[in-house]
């Protein structure tokens, strides 16, 4: 009788975020384990299995293993900690936040004391803190008050991420689904995501109840000002601004809160009620004032008050009053640059129905002291044997001096670039120097790019520097995470994604982009160099700054006869192994969908969705223009490669209006079917698959596009920052992608940031 294996109900066990480096560090044991038997056994590593030799390819470091095998020694250890968590012990991490044992029985048991306390906790914890309390919390069982979800929420939104915020609060109103509160926090997160319509839906249900306090009407009246901004009809926008104002108007009414006043304010300008918006402005003034006549030790408030009464002043049309008043809020902004440029948007709106001249307007925009962002590309230092100089080592305080000179010129404190030694670590110093942010782009794994990129010139102190800016980033994104090295075609993707981030940054916080190069002029080594995203950019009518490094090369040392351009040197540890054995490398769109709904399709429902949902995928593949290179599907689940984002994009929204715009129902399906559509772009494999020689892609970016589909609300369409970053450096028509946050992907992959991809006129 054959054996038939026992083994726990592992079913929605899930591993607390603190826990996912154990489950590497288990596999990796687990290899070491099998790897010192077989050598006790006398095995040896050779290319293929060979029992009667004994030998074996995996008989490595767990490093080298292929990440086939890695993902084997996974399983087993993801089985086994889930395991222990069905048996009903605890595994806590060193490093996990102190929300375990007792603080979670506290909690759960709704101590008002230990409640309070995580409240005031909350602001010490930085995102991954936040999540790992987050999973800590979901992992506990028994139910906690309705004021840990309302206080994480709050705090993980302040920080950003909406998205997270959304689950938190979904878990929240599981248990409390009439809180209020709970039920505002969702809608706001809603909004941020970039989901006005149902965010519109939920407050509209909170004021019909009878909701009408200042938080529920002033969301409310955010959703309409969202439509209002968003619609393409004038009467449509109209509409909206006059709901906005009324909603903002009845929540002052009600609760006398400033910041509804001055919206109610503002929009009633806009909307040319002179009167009525000075009434408004007036009471707001007299509100602030006692407000900062009662003192407030905190700055965020301090700032909103200054702000409001500078606000106040322009609608009066009391201009010395309002600088007065900006330039104090913007003194102490420090770096909300956020807060700078939702004030400004107040003040642009107004500009639209006031009679200012060009000099006033730029008095009050000076007000608010948002910097300029910088992308940045320029040449390494010479390696060794170089024949003709370019970027000697002894050049670089000199490169550093005229970077940070006209840094100081430009006004700019937030910047994007790679980390090569030479140009780009002294850009990134010179950016820390000025107390600013940096953002660095590394094409592949960041100990090959040391290697490639960084310690090139022996005795030099390159290295050390190179992780000193790496520390001090505000982010650093690896453009391919799987790629040990590089080709032209990820040289030159990683300054599309430096580009397009720089782009998003400055689209962000509405300033302006400058790009800066130090360069010899010349024409480069093809894609991926510095004289390459030069001609990005002049083909885009951007001029950047040049800081000309041949003519500082010519002050220093005058070069002697028969000196000349250097010839070009290819990148460095290029990587072409696999090109021209019928594979080709491409930069291309990637997008995933996923059914939702399909489980509630009955058996004798198939003919009718195979026939009514896959045919009218099929019939929009014929008729769009935006055709995919490559399409696939398997059950529910559609898979298409596109040549560029724009395409993908444009493709992406059609499917998601077809899917949206369909009554299921009438044709006999559930009415429920919708779509979770992911996008993603980056270099991928092109070859014919050799057993029905079809074309076929292949890589690991293809894997992260289909990671973000299962995260995807259903109904919308998210990209990956990638793919965001290569629309806006690509000036894609269309659509647009905003940011909505940071997400942790399934299977432990990572916690990335997404974009809501929408029309650019919806």
């Amino acid at each position: 009788m054959p054996y038939e294996p026992k083994s726990l109900d592992l079913t929605g066990v899930e591993i607390p975020a603190d826990l996912t480096n154990l489950v590497e560090q288990l596999s990796a044991i687990t290899h070491d384990n099998w790897l010192k038997q077989r050598l006790a056994d006398g095995w040896r590593h050779g290319k293929s299995r060979n029992d009667l030799l004994k030998e074996h390819p995996c008989i490595v470091p767990y490093d080298e293993l292929p990440e086939t095998e890695k993902e084997y020694d996974r399983k087993i250890s993801l089985g086994v900690i889930q395991a222990m968590l069905a048996l009903g012990y605890r595994i806590e991490s060193p490093s996990s936040p102190a929300l375990a044992g007792p603080a979670c029985a506290l909690l759960a048991c709704g101590d008002a004391a230990a409640v309070e306390q995580l409240g005031a906790d909350l602001h010490h914890l930085d995102l991954a803190k936040s999540l790992e309390l987050w999973q800590t919390i979901k992992s506990t069982s028994g139910s906690f008050p309705p004021k840990i979800y309302q206080d994480l929420a709050q705090h993980v939104m302040r920080l950003g991420e909406p998205l997270l915020a959304y689950d938190i609060v979904a878990e929240g109103l599981k248990l409390w689904p009439a809180e209020t509160r709970l039920r505002q926090l969702m809608a706001l997160a809603l909004l941020r995501s970039g989901a006005v319509q149902q965010a519109l839906e939920l407050l509209q249900k909170l004021v019909d109840e009878e909701n009408r306090d200042e938080e529920t009407l002033g969301l409310l009246a955010r959703a309409h000002k969202d439509c209002a901004n968003r619609a393409t009809d004038p009467e449509d926008a109209a509409r909206q601004w006059k709901l906005a104002y009324e909603l903002y108007a009845s929540a002052y009414d009600r609760t006398r809160g400033y910041w509804s006043g001055i919206n109610a304010a503002t929009i009633a300008r806009y909307l040319n009620d002179k009167e009525q918006a000075l009434v408004l402005a007036n009471r707001v003034t007299e509100q602030c004032l006692e407000e900062l006549a009662r003192g407030t030790g905190d700055p965020g408030e301090l700032y909103w008050l200054q702000a409001t009464l500078g606000e106040a002043a322009l609608i009066r049309g009391e201009l010395s009053d309002a600088i007065k008043w900006y330039t104090e809020a913007g003194r102490g902004a420090g770096g909300r640059y956020g807060d700078l440029a939702s004030t400004r948007r107040n003040a642009r709106l107004l500009f639209e129905v006031m009679d200012l001249d060009p000099d006033q307007r730029q008095q009050i925009e000076s007000c608010f002291p948002i910097p300029r962002v910088v992308v940045f590309a320029g040449h390494m230092v010479d390696q060794p044997g170089r024949l003709t100089p370019r970027f000697p080592n002894d050049l670089a305080p000199k490169i550093y001096e005229q970077i940070a000179d006209t840094l100081e010129r430009l006004d700019a404190r937030i910047g994007t670039a790679s980390a090569a030694c030479g140009s780009d670590i002294l850009f990134l110093e010179a950016m820390l120097k000025r107390g600013g942010e940096i953002n660095i782009i590394l094409p592949f794994i960041k100990e090959e790019f040391i290697k490639t990129s960084v310690d090139l010139v022996p005795g030099s102190d390159w290295g050390p520097r190179f992780e000193a800016v790496l520390e001090q980033a505000a982010q650093v994104i690896l453009a391919s995470e799987n790629r040990a090295s590089g080709n032209a075609m990820v040289y030159e993707y990683a300054n599309l994604l430096l580009d397009g981030l720089a782009i998003l940054r400055a689209k962000m916080l509405d300033t302006e982009l400058i790009p800066l190069a130090v360069w010899d002029g010349g024409a480069g080594d093809g894609p991926g160099g510095t004289s390459s995203l030069i001609q990005h950019w002049r083909s885009h009518g951007l001029e950047p700054e040049i800081i000309d490094i041949t003519r500082l090369l010519a002050e220093t040392r005058p070069q002697g006869p028969g000196a000349g351009a250097a010839p070009a040197a290819a990148h460095p540890a290029s990587s072409e192994a696999a090109l021209g054995r019928g594979f080709t490398e491409e930069i291309r769109a990637m997008l995933f969908a996923d059914v939702v709904g399909s489980s509630k399709i009955m058996e004798e429902q198939v003919p009718n969705f195979v026939e009514h949902f896959m045919g009218a995928i099929n019939n929009l593949v014929a008729e769009s223009a935006a055709k995919p290179l490559m399409k696939n599907t398997w059950g529910d689940a559609l898979y298409s490669v596109f040549a560029s984002v724009q395409d993908g994009g444009n493709f992406a929204l059609q499917l998601r209006d077809l899917v949206c715009g369909t009554d299921w129902q009438a044709k006999g399906l559930p009415k429920e079917l919708n779509l979770r559509i992911s996008l993603h772009a980056g270099p991928v494999y092109c070859y014919k698959e050799p057993v029905f020689k079809e074309l076929e892609y292949a890589g690991s970016h293809i894997v992260r596009a289909a990671r973000i589909e299962p995260i995807t609300p259903p109904g919308q369409v998210y990209a990956s920052q990638q793919f965001a970053a290569l629309a806006s450096t690509q000036r894609v028509q269309g659509f647009t992608c905003e940011y909505v946050g940071r997400i942790p992907l399934p299977k432990h992959a990572g916690i990335i940031p997404l974009y809501l991809v929408r029309r650019a006129n919806p």
